[in-house]
């Protein structure tokens, strides 16, 4: 009995000891079958990585099914799904279950996702749950035969209009000519680019080098033509005539001729490979985006959003799509136009006046008085595309006299105040003078009316201890200009810093020491002064107003220089423009440069009817003889009917 009895004894113990080890290892001699849980959340983290092959499959190899995803995710890009495990059904008393998966792609920067779920079935073999091979487990309904594919509709540019809705800038009819090099290789097509560049009048070494650089099956471009551009229509039958030269017809946004307000509307073309890795996304490589002015400012608002579709696409065994359907879609939305204050008229007539300035900068800005509307600002060929008109920054000389006559005022000068104008003043050890053509009849005390009709520097600098360099910087904000606002456009609204430097302070009433201006400055100080109150400039519609200045110009200031300016006309410096009906005007020329005697801008400043303008010339003698023929000939073309 007593051996029978200890033999059952140690059967227990062995029994208890299986027992504790199962449980502190987690497991159950019961239900020893693995969470099926566990295999459809690594199912959902690898189709997330685009990459199953650690995945147990059934009725396929997992190199088989790996193949599968990467093929049909490759027409994604480099976009992936987030995949989720929603939720797992197993069937009672069975080795099988089935796993919902949620499929979260974010194809586009919208909050709108491409979400939907699928099902993979599993089947605990061996005590390994496998999952069946579908390919429906990637995408609803996907077939063996398909893949998918992500696409992107891009939307409609939109133009750049004016006030009334007629577009500035809009798709036009252009050529782009240049070397197929299908056509022609080697030694030949350097013949040939060389051939064709002489034709298009560029550079023939610069261009055969672009072309040899290319591959041997690429379209190389040289010039892109408008349809009417003499270079185009009277060189035809001589591109045609280069071995390999091709004309590919195309629309481009341009606006109505090749230099029409160029520097501020700016251009349009493919993305570059900069632009698109900054983009995070945005982008992609045969976007057309804005490279520079406006359209590249308010690209984003011009270039509208593109939409996508991702479609499952069946293809043929060449790789052709045969067929394809819709799986998600997002439409496209088209640009929004840009309205702009550019009056085509004025700015036509502008680009005239400067056409035959091809041997230096030269400018000219029209303000309407009233609003502040920028209505014209063109540069002439010599400017060679700047952004002079609103951006350049010069000293504005004489022009700047207007200001100071305000700061004259406010110390409570009148028109009639006489000031000393004397033929040279010296200054801390600095001799200035007069231009050399000042009348000497105008010479000795003479009204504030004259002094600034005549243009005398030595009656403006004589008050450089009576004016502080802080007061001259305040009328000239007074004026519109020297104050840094945040313009929706690229321009510049001029500077009259501070300076301790009596000399630079002496100077500063004539516009020269640290004073610079744009010609849209010169013409909103004009603006200013015919209107009675601080003029903004306003170019782009949309744009928010712009503050006003920390002392505004009063009414009866301005009556002050409007008076003053007035006797430019009738009696000054500016009678030339008396004949196109200019009512208030100021010269202005200023040295620049280290030469003996030293080179200078010139200027001239005008005002009719609701019309402020500005011109200038890099280099002239006088206002009177180097910028008042533009105002000229612009009020006669814009008269024009």
């Amino acid at each position: 009995m007593t051996p029978t009895r200890r033999a059952k004894t140690t059967t227990c113990l062995t029994l208890a000891s299986t027992l504790v080890v199962a449980v502190a290892s987690g497991c159950s001699l019961f239900d020893s079958k693995p969470d099926p849980g566990d295999a459809a959340r690594a199912l959902a983290s690898a189709l997330s990585k685009g990459d199953v092959s650690g995945v147990a499959w059934q009725g396929s190899t997992a190199a088989k099914a790996n193949a599968f995803v990467g093929a049909a995710f490759k027409g994604m890009g480099t976009v992936r799904p987030s995949v989720a495990l929603a939720s797992v059904k197993l069937e009672d008393g069975s080795d099988r279950a089935t796993a919902t998966l949620t499929s979260r792609w974010d194809v586009s920067a919208s909050p709108t996702d491409w979400t939907y779920q699928t099902q993979a079935a599993l089947t605990l073999v061996d005590g390994t749950w496998q999952v069946a091979w579908s390919p429906r487990i990637l995408a609803p309904d996907l077939a063996a035969d398909e893949t998918l594919d992500l696409t992107r509709t891009s939307p409609q540019r939109a133009d750049i209009v004016d006030p009334t809705g007629k577009a500035i800038v809009t798709e036009r009819e252009v050529s782009v000519v240049g070397i197929d090099k299908t056509k022609v290789s080697g030694a030949a097509a350097t013949a040939a680019a060389k051939a064709l560049a002489t034709v298009l009048d560029i550079d023939p070494a610069a261009y055969a080098a672009k072309v040899n650089a290319a591959g041997a099956k690429a379209f190389v471009p040289a010039l892109t033509l408008r349809q009417g551009d003499p270079a185009l229509t009277e060189n035809r039958a001589r591109i045609d005539a280069v071995t390999g030269a091709l004309r590919v017809a195309s629309l481009q946004m341009l606006g109505p001729t090749r230099t029409w307000a160029s520097p501020i509307l700016g251009t349009v073309s493919e993305a570059t490979a900069e632009q698109i890795t900054s983009s995070n996304g945005a982008l992609r490589a045969g976007d057309e985006v804005g490279q520079n002015g406006l359209q590249y400012r308010y690209d984003k608002q011009l270039r509208g959003t593109p939409g996508l579709a991702v479609q499952a696409v069946k293809k043929g065994a060449d790789g052709s799509s045969l067929a394809k359907r819709e799986l998600f879609a997002e439409a496209s939305k088209d640009g929004e136009p840009l309205t702009i204050s550019l009056d085509q008229k004025a700015q036509t007539a502008a680009e005239a006046a400067l056409a035959q300035q091809t041997k230096q900068p030269t400018a000219l800005v029209v303000v309407k008085v009233s609003t502040g509307e920028v209505l014209a600002a063109a540069v002439g060929p010599g400017a060679g595309g700047s952004p002079l008109a609103l951006a350049g920054k010069n000293p504005p000389g004489s022009t700047f006299k207007i200001a100071s006559s305000l700061a004259l005022v406010r110390k409570g000068a009148t028109a009639t105040t006489k000031l000393p104008c004397t033929n040279t003043i010296t200054v801390n050890g600095r001799r200035f003078a007069n231009y050399t053509d000042f009348p000497s009849n105008k010479l000795g005390d003479i009204p504030l009316t004259a002094a600034l009709a005549f243009s005398c520097n030595t009656a403006f600098i004589s008050q450089y201890q009576k004016v502080s360099q802080a007061e001259l910087t305040t009328a000239a904000q007074s004026l519109g200009m020297g104050e840094k606002l945040d313009l929706p456009f690229t321009g510049f609204l001029g500077s009259v810093p501070a300076t301790t430097d009596v000399v630079e302070h002496a100077a500063s009433f004539i516009g020269q020491g640290r004073v610079e201006a744009s010609p849209l400055t010169m013409a909103l100080v004009v603006a200013s002064v015919m209107k009675g109150e601080t003029v903004r400039p306003k170019l782009v519609e949309s744009a928010a107003a712009l503050p006003a200045p920390a002392t505004p110009l009063k009414p009866a200031e301005a009556a002050v220089l409007q008076q003053e300016m007035r006797a430019v006309v009738t009696e000054g410096s500016g009678k030339v423009l008396a004949q196109v009906g200019v009512q208030y005007a100021k010269t202005g020329t200023a040295e620049f440069g280290t030469t003996n005697p030293p080179k200078t801008h010139a200027w001239m400043v005008a005002g009719r009817g609701d019309l402020a303008i500005a011109a200038f010339n890099e280099e002239g003698k006088s206002g009177t003889t180097a910028a008042a023929p533009f105002i000229i000939s612009f009020l006669k073309a814009y008269d024009a009917k």
